[in-house]
């Protein structure tokens, strides 16, 4: 018998959408924030100063009044950078350049603005480590793995279970289903979601979290991924694992795009074990492909983005991977003489078939995943963002 095409045909249609305002936190927050104090060059607060927030590669625009501490604070804005922030009062003025923001957390820039009117006489450095970590607004520990990291971290299932082992808290379990662990929890308890939308197994199908063996979204499509364990944010919920929070990328002032292929074979695989007889045998065949395009740009300069994605995976990691002992699968320790006992015995006794261990030739799933996002910055403070997958 040959099989061709997938052993379970399936047609999802995803859409998410997002209104971003300059609001509160929410749960598995898909946006980034920015915040800080300006201050004197003798450390005096600056009350009532402008501080412009520029996203360099869309246009987008924040503008914002120091309060009487000097502090300012914006929220719902894009993933990554570089942004550049301007403070200004009168004829004096303060720009810092190339800041990256983090996946729902806010990056502290504060701004010196003004000149000092005493005369140096003296230099004292003084310093105190960086802890971006533990701090009044922290609600747990994690880690956050921007695009750069994407770009030249290896995956060979191209799935967010093979980056965000960078925490170390995190530990593969079983390599060949994508399976992971979170601090020793069942992989059952973690959470995936991308663009604030749930994207879990629903029915425990699969061992990698995910309702598909292939990631619903591919992985040259996120920008950046945020990974949490031990949150005591009562907003986050639906988890007692890791929670594992990732955002797409949108599209800029400029068009931007890539076409990218992945090819995997048996012969790249190593020989496989087996307990029983001590002995190693040659994977089955197998041929994974891999192909697909990103492309994203402006619709209206400043206001209006897109950005798409299409890949099409061809691969046979269906097919079952434990068999009977002397075979070339991994052994499940019942040997062949057991299975046909055993169907006799139902056949006889009972007149049932209970049917055959054996696979089918060539199992292959096919899968074109296809996404389209578009981004609209409606207004200083209101932004939005449709996904369609």
């Amino acid at each position: 018998m040959k099989t061709t095409g997938s052993l379970f045909p399936r047609s999802v249609l995803a859409v998410a959408v997002a209104i971003v305002a300059a609001a509160p936190v929410m749960a598995q927050n898909t946006t980034a924030a920015i915040g800080g104090r300006v201050a004197t060059p003798d450390g005096k607060p600056v009350a009532g100063a402008t501080v412009v927030v520029l996203h360099r590669e869309s246009g987008s625009v924040s503008t914002l009044t120091t309060d009487a501490d000097g502090r300012y604070s914006a929220r719902g804005l894009r993933v990554g950078g570089p942004y550049i922030v301007t403070v200004s009062k009168g004829s004096d003025k303060s720009v810092n350049d190339e800041v990256y923001l983090a996946l729902a957390e806010t990056t502290l820039v504060d701004l010196r603005l003004g000149s000092a009117q005493v005369q140096l006489e003296q230099v004292v450095i003084t310093g105190s480590a960086a802890n971006n970590k533990f701090n009044s607004t922290t609600m747990g520990s994690g880690t956050q793995i921007g695009r750069a990291q994407l770009d030249a971290y290896a995956s060979i299932q191209r799935n967010l279970q093979d980056y965000v082992r960078n925490d170390p808290r995190i530990a593969q379990t079983d390599k060949d289903r994508g399976e992971i662990s979170a601090a020793g929890q069942n992989t059952r308890y973690n959470s995936i979601t991308i663009d604030g939308v749930r994207t879990n197994d629903t029915f425990g199908l699969e061992a990698n979290n995910l309702p598909t063996i292939k990631q619903p979204i591919s992985i040259d499509a996120i920008q950046a991924v945020q990974v949490s364990l031990s949150n005591y944010d009562v907003t986050q919920t639906g988890y007692t694992g890791a929670s594992i929070n990732a955002v797409t990328k949108s599209g800029t002032n400029q068009f931007k795009g890539s076409v990218y292929a992945v090819y995997r074979d048996a012969n790249m695989a190593g020989d496989r074990y087996n307990r029983t007889t001590d002995t190693y045998s040659p994977p089955p065949p197998s041929v994974d492909k891999t192909i697909g395009f990103t492309l994203g740009g402006p619709i209206l300069k400043d206001k209006l983005f897109f950005f798409a994605n299409y890949e099409k995976l061809e691969t046979p990691r269906n097919a079952p991977t434990f068999g009977p002992t002397g075979g070339s699968l991994i052994s499940t320790g019942i040997s062949e003489a057991q299975i046909t006992a055993a169907q006799n015995a139902a056949r006889n006794t009972y007149q049932l078939d209970i049917g055959s261990p054996w696979a089918p030739a060539k199992v292959l799933t096919k899968v074109d995943d296809l996404m389209l996002k578009l981004d609209w910055n409606i207004s200083e403070k209101h932004r939005a963002n449709v996904r369609l997958s």
